[in-house]
């Protein structure tokens, strides 16, 4: 197993981490749509009905930005809202969110092309695209905020509220915000800004500055579902050599019988494997007689399965609901209802 590895696969570099990246924001914001709206986005917040389902359109985003020049970005976020204006009750907006990583010059460019592409779709049913981003890179003069082509009388303007992480270290007023709000969101910006400082340190460094803030996660008295969300995002954010990880997650198997909250990430992956690995080893030792080969496979298959179970049972006994844990364990509904229904049982 090399240094640079988490949960037993090698770290991931370049496209893949980036992908990484964007696919841990775009969890945030699907998973805590509300929590990100009202926390980033406040004027917003205050139109939307949240009594009425929020949808999300991946697969309309997919098909109105292909690949290309506009580039494949997974961190966006189509989401279909209602307005509580009741002369609008009706009729829905579509919220593209942006979340950028590094500063482009054609970043705006982009922003228009997603939106009149995605109004160009939906024009038929009279709804209004809005555009909106979040903007993670560290250049405090980076802030497009407009679009726009002006020659001989054509006028074209496209204007979009943006939110820049660095402002909430750098600005005496978001400090303010960000210290006196329990948004789950307040989290996840000290996590990025947390990370700006450890990238320019060691490895200690980084493994100091995520075990902090997964403390503060398991302190900060969420929702488990808002957790585990954030505590992902940290787990993606802030990626530590192997051994590291394995000294990590011995603290949070204290964290979780303190605050009596699994969570499912790198650290109960790792300890899949490790059952696993016993598996094998028992695996070996019947393929002495059985064939080798055979033994292994089984082995593997056994421990796996043995520590799917134990995981499941860990998680009925928290009170968590069967499709969730038949999301995080890989187990079926219905073997999750039978270990429901012995542990009642006993």
């Amino acid at each position: 197993m090399t240094k640079n590895s988490i949960a037993g696969k090698k770290r991931p570099t370049g496209r893949s981490l980036r992908t990484d990246y964007d696919s841990a924001w775009k969890d945030v914001i699907e998973e805590l749509f509300t929590y990100f709206i009202e926390f980033f986005f406040p004027g917003i917040y205050r139109d939307i009905d949240f009594s009425r389902k929020i949808e999300f359109l991946s697969q309309e985003l997919r098909k109105i930005m292909p690949d290309g020049k506009v580039g494949k970005r997974l961190a966006d976020v189509l989401a279909k809202v209602y307005l509580k204006d009741g002369s609008m009750k009706c009729i829905c907006i579509f919220i593209h969110i942006e979340v950028q990583g590094q500063p482009q010059e054609d970043f705006m460019e982009r922003m228009y092309i997603y939106n009149y592409r995605a109004f160009d779709k939906f024009k038929e049913t009279g709804v209004g695209v809005v555009s909106a981003a979040v903007l993670t890179d560290e250049d405090v003069n980076f802030r497009p905020d407009e679009y726009r082509i002006s020659y001989w009388g054509f006028d074209l303007r496209m204007k979009i509220p943006i939110v820049k992480i660095i402002d909430y270290k750098v600005n005496e007023q978001k400090r303010k915000e960000l210290e006196h709000s329990n948004n789950p969101m307040t989290l996840i910006v000290r996590a990025q800004l947390k990370n700006f400082e450890a990238e320019k340190g060691d490895d200690s460094k980084k493994y100091d500055v995520k075990r902090e803030l997964i403390r503060e996660c398991y302190a900060g008295g969420f929702s488990r579902d808002a957790a585990r969300t954030l505590l992902k995002f940290i787990d993606w954010l802030l990626r530590v050599p192997e051994e590291l990880e394995e000294k990590l997650s011995e603290e949070i198997i204290k964290l979780e019988e303190e605050y009596k909250m699994p969570y499912v990430t790198s650290w109960e992956r790792r300890a899949a494997e490790a059952g696993m690995e016993k598996g094998i080893e028992a695996g070996i030792e019947r393929g002495i007689e059985k064939g080798i080969e055979k033994g292994i496979n089984k082995g593997k298959k056994q421990g796996v399965d043995e520590e799917k179970i134990r995981t499941a049972k860990r998680m009925l006994n928290d009170g968590l609901a069967v499709e969730t844990i038949a999301k995080y364990t890989g187990l079926t509904a219905r073997k999750i209802e039978k270990l429901k229904t012995t542990q009642q049982t006993h």
